[in-house]
């Protein structure tokens, strides 16, 4: 017992009081290995990144995979209507006209063949990037993104979508049933206030005046712009002539504290030239859209009957243009009722006056002929 109190305690992992080696975790990102190469290239690959244009697609809860299937349908079939390019998916490949009279061990081997060829990211991404369209499922609810590429137009492909389905008044013939709003994003920057100034720059210049706001400039401001302007762009605006398009913002949030909705508004604003282009929250010429995601910033300019196209959500368009509202329907059948029951209790009620007013001239009939 005597002994054992000179002894020194262990530590709590009983190693003797000896230290334990910290284990190195990561590597600072000074090399990979070919699998976690591979792997954060397709990371990468699956959320919008700057330099790109598509559409961003809402969609019903928990029906991402059937929606992204959905709307790569519906948008090849107007790729073909549009532009006449024929789908990859839809030519025909060596080997299709066989596949249903494989038996399973034939599939099987199949499948197997096609694991070995062990496709690297590098491999996937130039496959994609020869593709027009890539639907992006991402780390959020109800919402995906659908990369394009040249010749279509973001723009003007959901334009002519929506207006089709506007027209569309037959419910046999929806083609969506998971699909609710597209939203076109003509370019993607960097989601910053610079970023986000200079991505604007690149999309408003073909609509508005960006010389900046008038009506706020004082005469040094005025001095200070003139002598920091390059006589170049002076010549380019006397030269070009703009529409006194009325316009409004539509900034839209999501995944993203930085930029807060009334600096995304001012900052667009104060590019245009107040004098020439008003603001108009009612009934604008153009609408500006502005789409935010994490990292990325989205801007389009779309007409200004995109509130009259219930900002281009499909469900509501396929219900208006069918004579359907959600909420009304249920409400409305009630009342049909009721008041189909009030009409019946007038109707009798009228027969009932006009039965009696019969028996009473029926009555007085034959007093009257004996008078």
């Amino acid at each position: 017992m005597g002994g054992d109190k000179g002894k020194r305690k262990n530590a709590p992992g009983g190693d003797g009081g000896q230290k334990q080696k910290k284990k190195k975790t990561g590597n600072a990102g000074k090399w990979t290995t070919p699998n976690q190469a591979n792997k954060l290239a397709i990371e990468r690959n699956s959320i919008p990144q700057i330099g790109d244009r598509g559409i961003w697609v809402t969609c019903a809860r928990h029906q991402e995979n059937k929606a992204a299937r959905e709307v790569i349908n519906l948008f090849e079939e107007y790729i073909e209507t549009m532009y006449g390019i024929k789908p990859a998916s839809k030519e025909p490949k060596l080997g299709d006209d066989d596949d249903a009279d494989l038996d399973i061990e034939a599939a099987i081997a199949k499948e197997l063949g096609a694991i070995k060829e062990n496709k690297t990211a590098d491999v996937q991404k130039q496959e994609e990037d020869r593709a027009l369209l890539k639907a992006m499922k991402l780390n959020i609810d109800c919402l995906l993104f659908v990369r394009t590429k040249d010749p279509i137009e973001p723009v003007e492909f959901v334009k002519r979508i929506v207006v089709d389905t506007k027209e569309c008044t037959d419910i046999r013939k929806i083609k969506c049933r998971y699909l609710n709003r597209l939203t076109p994003m003509s370019v993607m920057g960097k989601a910053t206030e610079q970023g986000l100034a200079e991505t604007a720059r690149q999309v408003l210049e073909k609509y508005f005046d960006l010389s900046g706001k008038k009506g706020e400039k004082t005469e040094e401001d005025d001095a200070k712009a003139e002598g920091a302007a390059p006589e170049k762009n002076k010549e380019d605006d006397t030269k070009r002539e703009y529409k006194p398009y009325t316009y409004a913002i539509r900034p839209t949030i999501r995944n993203h504290s930085n930029l807060k909705r009334d600096v995304v508004i001012n900052t667009i604003a104060g590019l245009i030239n107040d004098e020439r282009h008003r603001v108009d929250l009612t009934n604008p010429d153009k609408v500006i859209l502005v789409d935010i995601f994490q990292t990325v910033c989205g801007l389009s300019v779309v007409d200004g009957d995109w509130d009259e196209l219930k900002k281009y959500n499909m469900t509501e368009l396929y219900n208006q243009a069918a004579g359907i509202t959600t909420v009304g329907q249920k409400k409305n059948k009630p009342q049909e009722q009721k008041q189909g029951q009030k009409q019946d209790k007038k109707m009798s009620e009228s027969v009932k006056d006009e039965e009696t007013k019969d028996a009473k001239e029926q009555e007085q009939g034959p007093a009257s002929t004996a008078a």
